[in-house]
């Protein structure tokens, strides 16, 4: 008997910072059902709608889990579970996850009967309840606390679904004596399911899918696959032009009428243009694809017109003469047509990632643009046959007129990238204006310090440049070459005091830039800083992180958190006077005391004491900076488990070493082919513990990452190379950052 397969999945098996979500078309190629998670405490998983609709339109049974919070009243928690279906149970059963070690006033064995009660009078009568947990903390948390037996045999009547890893078959606690479902791994190839992250849980049912459909009632019929696409095709404007070749560029050679069936015999490279002919063959030539829908289903091969007559042959006709329709043929095909570049494109209510995601859009489908947001990141599409609408992120949508209207960014040159570079090779070298012992000192440089040559002219002098702007001649008896007409792999500068940077450029696994500020807390005339709000409100106007830094006259920053713009019934001007955009703090944020965003989610909070003690998700005492991220990615110096994300990007994170001592910024560059591809969660996660963090957090990232310093000329300086609307070195203005000032 082959047990049958299923995953598992949650909202880590989605990268927030990208626009595709999970396959689930490619999921049921290797799955025969899905266990969706719904959410924990009392908040719901922000993937779990789009996943649960998503999964059954691709013919997958549907289970939910919730993760039960000891923290939180479980009868709440039932109710906001019971909530997030809205009618729509799924086809397997509900199950409670039983694995809490938050150690509540709601722990234990009596809260989860009133949790699973609780559930059992909101759900169907009919609808089923089971149990996920681990044999070990099962036991402990039972037997181990002196459960009575009649209160142990209680929860047999629940099907059971047991972890456990590394094992030939799972052990199996009381009360039961069998498994239903077995997760007998953390560790599946992610990719094979159709979801972003490395890794993903696999479960077992225990038996064949005959006995997994009378078990769960389950049709014996399988879902039949689409059907493939049919030969025959339907005009969708009023007049079609028929052209010699494939492009505008070819000379039209006749014309066809709405709803005229036409066969399809080939189609251009990319689908764009497809070379069709009219049922009678008079006329044969190639036509725009959007404006051809595809008549699925049809059993014959030869098309049939169905509109009463066909095309107009010649070059110069127009083919609209046995319509009756007065109105002219367009001048040209409508320029509103894109097609889908991601495997999986969500659709979203708003032009944001903070928007509900409403379906998607797949891999090579045609959509319609209605409308672009005002920074022209997003566009509102409809599908072709019209059943939905929404807003996807530009850059994977792609015009079908002009398929490289959009050219690849172009690759940043480093600065001094053809300059010979020289490390400095003695405690304490000083940057004079001019070649001489006696000249003014500009500036000081530290032992490993990694600078260019500007000049080389003098035999014992070498003109260079610090990354603040400081220019000046340091004494070559101090320096050791390191590369030659070419910047190295890896440079290191000190910046300030207690702050230095460290770049390195990666080859493996693609083209990757990793810029580093690594900060002694210890140092004492740091201060830091998280964006003020000016109204104490979460609502605060947008800055690039150069301006942030100008504004409150800082030496370093990073962008902060996520945050979303608020609508068009709010008057920029008047909420933002000096500029900026008037966006809302997504998730938990504070400034010198003032909690501006009290928001409570499950995104990880980095609170930074009044003495510069940083912690993640655990308040130091009376909070006093504070800003969220987008989740942890290194704990206990290992990497987070099911991190999503196999889509590289840009990134910008937040670590700390083991002993609360050293701080690590993080800026990894992306989206700029042959300079910086960017990284995905778990490689970002690796980065952060090569650099010796214990703890470690994604925070926003995207064309959001930044890293700036103030200049020698009190200018902010970009250290790295920003993505923002496909221009590489622009900023994205954001909500709130991370800063640091270093007292004089």
């Amino acid at each position: 008997m082959a047990n049958i397969i299923g995953p598992d999945i949650s909202f880590y098996q989605d990268d927030p910072q990208t626009p595709q979500g999970v396959n689930f078309i490619k999921m049921r190629e290797s799955a025969y059902y899905v266990i969706v998670r719904a959410g924990q405490n009392l908040w719901g998983d922000r993937d779990f709608k789009v996943n649960w609709r998503e999964a059954k339109a691709a013919g997958l049974p549907r289970g939910s889990y919730w993760f039960y919070d000891s923290r939180v009243d479980p009868k709440l928690q039932a109710e906001k579970w019971v909530s997030m279906f809205d009618g729509d149970f799924g086809e397997l059963p509900l199950w409670g996850d039983f694995e809490d070690t938050y150690n509540g006033p709601f722990r234990g064995w009596k809260n989860w009967y009133n949790f699973i009660e609780r559930v059992k009078q909101l759900i169907p009568s009919n609808k089923e309840i089971g149990i996920y947990t681990g044999y070990y903390y099962w036991r402990e948390n039972t037997a181990g606390v002196g459960i009575p037996n009649a209160s142990l045999q209680y929860f047999e009547q629940y099907p059971l679904w047991i972890a456990n890893y590394g094992v030939n078959s799972p052990l199996v606690p009381q009360p039961w004596d069998t498994w239903t479902l077995w997760q007998f791994t953390d560790n599946g190839d992610g990719a094979i399911y159709g979801v972003e992250s490395l890794n993903i849980d696999l479960n077992y049912f225990n038996g064949d899918l005959a006995a997994f459909r009378q078990r769960f009632g389950l049709s014996d019929t399988p879902l039949p696959p689409p059907p493939p696409p049919s030969k025959n095709y339907r005009v969708t404007v009023a007049s079609l032009k028929v052209r010699e070749g494939a492009g505008l560029s070819f000379n039209q050679i006749g014309s066809i009428t709405l709803n005229k069936i036409v066969e399809k015999i080939g189609a251009n490279a990319d689908g764009t243009w497809l070379n069709i002919r009219t049922p009678d063959g008079s006329l044969t030539g190639w036509s725009f694809a959007a404006y051809l829908q595809n008549i699925s289903g049809s059993s014959s091969d030869t098309p049939t017109d169905d509109s009463g007559g066909t095309g107009t042959g010649g070059t110069g006709g127009t083919g609209n003469t046995d319509t009756g329709n007065n109105n002219p043929p367009p001048d040209e095909e409508d320029t509103n047509w894109y097609r889908v570049t991601a495997s999986s494109l969500k659709i979203r209510t708003g032009p944001g990632l903070e928007y509900d995601s409403t379906g998607t859009f797949t891999f090579g489908e045609l959509v319609e643009k209605l409308d672009t947001s005002p920074n022209n990141q997003w566009i509102k599409a409809r599908s072709k046959d019209g059943t939905r609408t929404g807003w996807s992120f530009g850059e994977y949508l792609i015009s079908v007129h002009n398929p490289s209207n959009e050219p690849p960014p172009s690759v940043v040159t480093p600065a001094h990238s053809d300059k010979n570079w020289y490390r400095v090779n003695t405690s304490s070298l000083n940057l004079r204006e001019t070649p001489n012992l006696t000249a003014k000192i500009i500036s000081t440089l530290v032992k490993n310090d990694v600078v260019p040559g500007l000049d080389e002219s003098n035999a014992q002098w070498l003109k260079t440049e610090k990354l603040d702007g400081s220019t000046g001649w340091i004494s070559r008896d101090f320096l050791i070459q390191v590369s030659t007409s070419s910047r190295p792999n890896s440079i290191t500068q000190k910046l300030f005091s207690g702050v230095t940077y460290l770049r390195k450029d990666l080859t493996s696994p693609r083209p990757i830039v990793v810029h580093v500020l690594a900060i002694d807390l210890q140092t004492l005339k740091l201060e830091f800083l998280v964006t003020p709000s000016s109204n104490n409100t979460d609502v605060l106007c947008t800055r690039t992180t150069s301006q942030f830094l100008e504004e409150f006259k800082l030496h370093a920053a990073i962008n902060g958190g996520y945050f979303s713009y608020l609508d068009s019934s709010n008057d920029p001007v008047a909420l933002c006077p000096n500029g900026g955009d008037p966006v809302r703090i997504s998730d938990y944020a504070a400034s010198r005391g003032k909690i501006y965003s009290p928001k409570k989610t499950a995104q990880p909070v980095v609170h930074i004491g009044k003495k510069n003690q940083f912690t993640f998700n655990n308040q130091p005492g009376q909070v006093f900076n504070a800003v969220s991220g987008d989740r942890m990615v290194v704990t206990d110096g290992k990497v987070v488990k099911n991190l999503a994300a196999q889509v590289p990007n840009p990134r910008t994170a937040i670590g700390l070493n083991r002993n609360g001592r050293w701080l690590t910024l993080m800026v990894v560059d992306g989206r700029q082919t042959g300079y910086s591809e960017g990284v995905t969660f778990p490689e970002l996660a690796e980065l952060l513990i090569s650099y010796g963090v214990h703890t470690g957090a994604n925070m926003d990232g995207g064309g959001s990452s930044a890293m700036v310093i103030r200049g020698v000329d009190g200018k902010a300086r970009v250290l790295n190379s920003p993505i923002e609307m496909n221009q590489p070195g622009k900023e994205r203005p954001v909500g709130n950052h991370l800063g640091l000032f270093i007292k004089p």
